[in-house]
């Protein structure tokens, strides 16, 4: 009897996040919103590509995100440090429903054009660069620290894996009913994420506001980034791998069309495949508990850049899949990886502003980079543009893994810690109940 108590229990341990209400909600609410993202995602890039027929544009579409991700992720760290967390993220997710209405509004009356995507691929990159950090700040109240790794884990099957429904469908419904489909389904999973965050009670958090202005509290974030030894190198590790490895998602619509010939419903495939690797790697993150963060990030950046080059290299569909499957899982898995490690060295009160760069070295970062790459790809074609930015990692690989640095982070995320914050109740209870629950 003994035995058979144990076993479940230890495999409820394994995805221990989910056993907390609150990050349960909020795990299927950022299903919810990704899916629909990753649908946009696939629409946008055709969209663009029927357009204007240019590589080039799409990695200007891609860089233009940069912009705001870069110069007021920031902002959103100082915001993320010195008002509810989950506020903003409620709020953020309602502002959202904007853009995406409007640019469905445009799609289905036929007045689309390429500056409306550069408009609203602006304007959702400057939301999210305000909202992000606070997310992302935000899950770690939502479990206690033992769980960390879990909920760390199954949030990166969130980020990216949810886009092994959103592509696949989004490439069904580009091929059977066109663009608006798509726009739409998207504005409805923004209405369906709204509705599983509205339900989410935590007691209030009392936030110990930053002394000084909000500028001096962005130097402030900056000048502990850049004087902890272990922030900065695992800040510029992860920058890294998004600007050499990352960009490649932004060029599967050429890759689909030109290169493979498989149309909408491949390009699907070829957006579904990472995906599912990182459902893959997160999972297997989440049930292996603590792994050496250090020797397991190197080892999955070496074999993702490896993985690239092959893909670039074939011309044989399903094994291209296949290494897509590779790329992801191997992505998914050394950012995970790095972003836990910087969840536990980093100080409490400095969360947001930490946060808010490791967004930039990730989302601005392969955004960045796909400027100069698409123009690459306008001159010697996709492949050899994004073959070349793979073995370019696989270079800088090398003197990264020498690190001292990178190593003493090893040690740190090696040691138990006591809980930085109370652990989240499995059932919490507002603690005012005459207060109205935020509506976003």
């Amino acid at each position: 009897m003994a035995s058979r108590s144990v076993e479940p229990a230890g495999l409820i341990a394994r995805l221990g996040a989910f056993r907390h209400r609150n990050f349960t909600l909020y795990w299927i609410s950022q299903v919810a919103t990704n899916v629909g993202t990753w649908m946009m995602q696939v629409a946008t890039g055709w969209l663009v590509l029927e357009l204007t027929n240019s590589p080039g544009v799409l990695g200007f579409n891609a860089a233009l995100q940069a912009i705001p991700i870069l110069t007021i992720s920031l902002v959103g760290g100082v915001v993320a440090d010195r008002f509810d967390r989950y506020r903003l993220t409620v709020g953020s997710q309602v502002i959202q429903i904007i853009p995406d209405a409007a640019l469905a509004w445009l799609v289905m009356s036929g007045q689309i054009e390429v500056w409306h995507v550069f408009v609203y691929s602006f304007v959702s990159a400057t939301i999210n660069a305000l909202s992000n950090p606070a997310r992302s700040a935000w899950v770690p109240n939502l479990v206690p620290k033992r769980d960390l790794l879990s909920a760390m884990a199954l949030s990166s099957v969130v980020w990216q894996g949810s886009a092994v429904i959103g592509p696949a469908v989004a490439g069904l419904i580009l091929a059977n009913w066109g663009l608006a489909g798509s726009f739409n389904l998207n504005v409805a999973s923004d209405f369906l994420s709204l509705g599983m965050l509205v339900f989410i009670r935590l007691p209030r958090m009392e936030m110990t506001r930053p002394a000084g202005s909000g500028w001096s509290n962005v130097r402030e974030g900056l000048l502990y980034a850049w004087n902890d030894r272990k922030v900065r190198v695992l800040l510029a590790s992860v920058g890294l791998i998004m600007f050499f490895a990352r960009p490649y998602a932004q060029f599967m619509p050429v890759f689909a069309r030109d290169v493979f010939e498989v149309g909408p419903q491949g390009l699907g495939l070829m957006l579904t495949l990472p995906a599912a690797g990182t459902i893959a790697a997160g999972f297997a993150l989440a049930f292996a508990g603590r792994v050496p963060v250090v020797r397991g990030f190197l080892a999955t950046s070496a074999v993702l850049a490896i993985s690239l080059i092959g893909f670039c290299i074939t011309r044989n569909f399903p094994l291209a899949l296949g290494l897509l499957f590779v790329t992801g899982a191997c992505s998914s898995a050394a950012t995970t990886l790095a972003n836990t490690a910087l969840q536990e060295v980093l100080e409490e009160r400095l969360r947001g502003r930490v946060m808010s760069l490791f967004m930039a070295s990730t989302w601005g970062a392969w955004r960045v980079a796909s400027l100069p790459l698409g123009i690459m790809a306008n001159l010697w074609g996709a492949p050899l543009a994004v073959g070349l930015s793979a073995a370019a990692l696989l270079t800088a690989l090398v003197p990264t893994g020498r690190s001292r640095a990178l190593w003493d982070v090893e040690k740190v995320a090696s040691t138990p810690h006591a809980p930085s914050a109370p652990p989240a109740p499995t059932e919490p209870a507002r603690p005012n109940p005459s207060e109205p629950a935020p509506v976003r």
